[in-house]
Formats: structure tokens, sequence, C-alpha cells
């Protein structure tokens, strides 16, 4: 059975990126429920505040940021890490970078929790490939 993209959260502090890829993503009706957050902190409860309402069979896709202030992407792994086991759904978390690290790259190729590494922003066929590829 086919899963279901049942929302998208964006965490990233860039105003302008954040706003992008949700028209992006809406545009392509990818998702109904596209989250923007702009800090890691507001993004955990928003994500347990989503958990709420999810099955087993839906898909929540996490596009995000590595580099923010105050809180970075390496530490909402760490926090995601710690309430994975109690949300339910299949979350494919997506780092998002303007700069193109090889550090960054390789160390979130290593983490188990990073389905995939992009530079932002995200383009069309990027999105629509997802799309096909998850659902």
């Amino acid at each position: 059975m086919a899963k279901e993209i049942k929302s998208i959260l964006l965490i990233d502090d860039d105003l302008a990126i954040n706003y992008f890829h949700k028209r992006l993503f809406l545009k392509l009706e990818i998702s109904n429920s596209v989250l923007p957050f702009f800090n890691v902190s507001d993004a955990l409860k928003g994500l347990i505040d989503l958990n709420i309402t999810l099955s087993k069979n839906d898909l929540v896709f996490i596009f995000l940021d590595i580099n923010m202030p105050e809180i970075d992407g390496w530490s909402f792994l760490e926090e995601f890490d710690k309430i994975k086991s109690t949300l339910i759904g299949e979350f494919k978390i997506f780092f998002l970078s303007g700069s193109i690290n090889p550090e960054d790259i390789e160390k979130a190729k290593n983490n188990d929790l990073v389905t995939n590494y992009y530079a932002k922003p995200l383009m069309m066929e990027g999105i629509l490939d997802l799309k096909e590829i998850y659902s």
C-alpha cells in the first residue's frame, strides 16, 4: 500500500527559502500540509503536535537546514533520535544546505536518520522525483 505524504516540515531560519519551498510543494500537490518552522525548538513542538494526527501508513518529510543559529540541524537529529520511538508514521529527513561542504555531506551519509542531502533551494524536478519514489 502506498503511503500518503501526510505532511512536510520545513525547518530553516531563512524566511524566503521556507516561503519558496512551501509554495513549490503546494503547487506540485505533494502534500496539503506544509509546515514551515524557523527554529528547531518550534519544529520539535510542531512535530509532537503533528504526531497526534498520524497513522502508521502516513509519511512525513522533514527538510532540515544544517546551519541555523542557536540550534543546528545536527542538534535536531539528536533530539529527534530521543523521541522517534514515540512517533507514529514514517519520517524521512532530508538535509538542506546552501553549502556543499564535503564533511557535512559525508557526516549526513553516515547518519541513519538522514535519508538524503540536498543543496538549496530545492528544484521542481527533485521534488517530483521524491514524490515518485515515496508515494
